[in-house]
C-alpha cells in the first residue's frame, strides 16, 4: 500500500519550509559577511579588546565582544547596538524569566542577529561613527573618574595623616561628628518614611520601582548623605552632564538597619524590602536631589495564618 496523499503533502510542505528558512538565513548573513569580508571574522571566537583598541579597530572589537550565540536583553540591545524598539520588532527573541510576582519575561536576542540588524540599519561606516563617539564619551568619563578618585585619596590623606596619634583620633572624631549631625539624622528618617510611602505594586503584581525627590538640597547635605561630609565642593564625585550620580547602600543612606527597610502589605499577605542599593542623583544648579531604587517581595500569609508575623 503506497503512502497517503496527506503524508506526501506534509513532506512536501516540510521541504519547502526548510528551503525558505535556509534562504532567509543566507539572506541575513550576506550583509554581515560583506561588511566583514576584509576582517577575517570567525563566528564564536573572541578578540582581545585591548589589542582591538590599540589598533583602533572598534568595529572588530564590537563584533567579537560576544560569541554570536550569546543572548542580550532588549535594554542592552538598544544601548549597545544603537537600535530602537521598532528595529527589534522583527528580530527573533527568546523570552527568559518572568512569572507571578516578578513581572513579564525578558526578551533576549542573539548577538549575531543584533549585529546584523545594526549593520543593516546604519551601514558599517555608520556603526563605526557611533562606536567612535561612544569611545570618546567613555574616555572622558574615565578621566573624570580618575580625577575624582585622586580627590578621594587626598581627602582620606587629610583625614588620616597627622603628626601624632592623638591628632589623628581627633580628626576621625571630627569627621564622624560632621557626618552625624542632628540635621542629617532627621533627614535620613524623613527619607525612609518617604520611600515607604512610595512603595507599591506594578499591574503585574511585582514590586514597583520607587523614586523620591528632595528639593533645596545643598552640596554639603548631599555630600554628608553619601558619607563624604568634608567634601563640600564635591571634588571627589564624578559629574555627568548636570548631575552627580552615586550608587549607595540603602541602610547607610536611610540611617537604619536592614530590619527597618521592610514594609508589610497585610491585605496582600506579602512584605517588601527596600533593595540593598539605591541611586542618588544630585543637580547642584537647581539643588535637586532624587533617590530611586527597587524592592524585593516575600510572602507572609502562610506564617500569619499560624499566628506569627516573622519571616
Amino acid at each position: 500500500c503506497g503512502p497517503s496523499n496527506s503524508g506526501t503533502k506534509q513532506k512536501k510542505n516540510n521541504r519547502q519550509k526548510y528551503r525558505r528558512n535556509t534562504k532567509m538565513n543566507d539572506l541575513l548573513g550576506h550583509e554581515l559577511r560583506k561588511a566583514l569580508s576584509d576582517h577575517n571574522h570567525v563566528s564564536g571566537q573572541r578578540k582581545n579588546r585591548a589589542a582591538a583598541a590599540a589598533t583602533g579597530d572598534l568595529f572588530d572589537e564590537w563584533v567579537n565582544e560576544l560569541d554570536f550565540h550569546d543572548m542580550v536583553s532588549s535594554k542592552e540591545a538598544k544601548k549597545e547596538y544603537f537600535l530602537a524598539a521598532d528595529d527589534l520588532a522583527n528580530v527573533r527573541y527568546e523570552p527568559i524569566g518572568g512569572g507571578f510576582g516578578i513581572g513579564p519575561p525578558t526578551k533576549c536576542y542573539l548577538h549575531e542577529h543584533l549585529v546584523k540588524t545594526s549593520v543593516r540599519k546604519h551601514g558599517r561606516a555608520g556603526v563605526v561613527k557611533k562606536l567612535e563617539a561612544r569611545h570618546k564619551r567613555e574616555e572622558k568619563k574615565r578621566m573624570k573618574e580618575e580625577q575624582a578618585e585622586q580627590a578621594r585619596k587626598r581627602l582620606k590623606t587629610i583625614t588620616n595623616t597627622s603628626a601624632d596619634g592623638a591628632a589623628a583620633a581627633a580628626a576621625a572624631t571630627k569627621t564622624a561628628s560632621a557626618s552625624d549631625t542632628q540635621e542629617i539624622k532627621n533627614l535620613r528618617k524623613g527619607l525612609l518614611k518617604m520611600v515607604k510611602r512610595n512603595m507599591g505594586f506594578q499591574m503585574s503584581g511585582a514590586p514597583k520601582n520607587w523614586r523620591i525627590e528632595v528639593p533645596g538640597t545643598s552640596k554639603a547635605t548631599f555630600a554628608a548623605l553619601v558619607g563624604r561630609p568634608t567634601d563640600v565642593d564635591l571634588d571627589s564625585f564624578v559629574k555627568k552632564g548636570a548631575y552627580y550620580t552615586e550608587q549607595y547602600e540603602a541602610s547607610k543612606l536611610l540611617g537604619t538597619d536592614q530590619a527597618q527597610l521592610i514594609k508589610d502589605f497585610n491585605r496582600e499577605g506579602v512584605r517588601q524590602e527596600i533593595g540593598s542599593t539605591v541611586t542618588v542623583r544630585y543637580k547642584p544648579s537647581t539643588m535637586e536631589l532624587s533617590i530611586s531604587g527597587y524592592a524585593e517581595m516575600y510572602a507572609t500569609m502562610a506564617y500569619r495564618l499560624f499566628g506569627s508575623s516573622d519571616f
